[in-house]
């Protein structure tokens, strides 16, 4: 694992190693320099709920505990997120949910 801020950050495994050096048997990731990664693509739906969660009420993983309005998960992901997400409209915007459901909901609209 690279600890390190040199020329190839942001990489889920990074072997700074000589050829051969290391071995790597069963890693489970996304991006990998020099090292061996199956291709694994985290659901969209899945990375916008944990992102939503911990954005939006500072827990990891999603829980159903914590509630917003709709137009409140909107400023969420407009704002902290992704400014050009298309928004989520249900009724006037104030329906309460938990981020397992406003991001079902968004599914469910198509967005």
């Amino acid at each position: 694992m690279s600890l390190d801020h040199g020329a190839n950050p942001g990489f889920d495994i990074k072997n700074g190693a000589a050829p051969d050096a290391n071995t790597f048997d069963s890693n489970v990731c996304l991006t990998a320099v020099s090292a061996p990664c199956p291709v694994v693509l985290p659901d969209a739906n899945s990375v916008l709920q944990t992102e939503l969660q911990s954005v939006a009420c500072g827990t990891y993983p999603p829980t159903a505990s914590c509630q917003f309005s709709v137009n409140q998960w909107n400023w969420f992901l407009t704002n902290k997120i992704n400014p050009q997400a298309t928004v989520l409209v249900i009724g006037d915007g104030t329906q309460q949910m938990t981020v397992q459901q406003y991001v079902q909901a968004r599914a469910a609209a198509g967005l």
